[in-house]
């Protein structure tokens, strides 16, 4: 290392100790008074990033719930599109299939029983 390089080692070292004794100064202080209720200052840095978060935060939960809620009433209503549709065309569905075989079933039975 040259001895001119100390000079600028020393300034570089003493601005990021700075710079990171004002941030944690200020971080400290600032939990310090919300811990003790004590937050007085509701336009600093650290509030305001807190409240920006939080309601981002509840508006993305909120989104969610809304495109969920949609999402479900979608499903909903194509189901009851294509049953309506399967009733209007006629077409066996897997319950009227169930339906027959029982019924068949029944009938079978009832025949086996007065020995058919």
């Amino acid at each position: 290392m040259d001895v001119k390089e100390i000079q600028y080692l020393a300034e570089g070292l003493f601005s990021t100790v700075a710079e990171f004794y004002s941030e944690l100064h200020e971080a400290l202080v600032a939990k310090g008074r919300r811990r003790m209720g004590q937050e007085d200052a509701p336009d600093s840095p650290q509030v305001s990033e807190l409240i920006r978060r939080t309601r981002e935060r509840q508006a993305v939960v909120d989104l969610m719930g809304a495109g969920k809620k949609g999402e479900e009433e979608l499903i909903q209503a194509v189901g009851a599109q294509v049953k309506k549709i399967l009733s209007s065309a006629g077409i066996v569905t897997r319950p009227d299939l169930t339906r027959v075989e029982k019924r068949m079933d029944e009938i079978e039975q009832a025949l086996a029983d007065k020995g058919y």
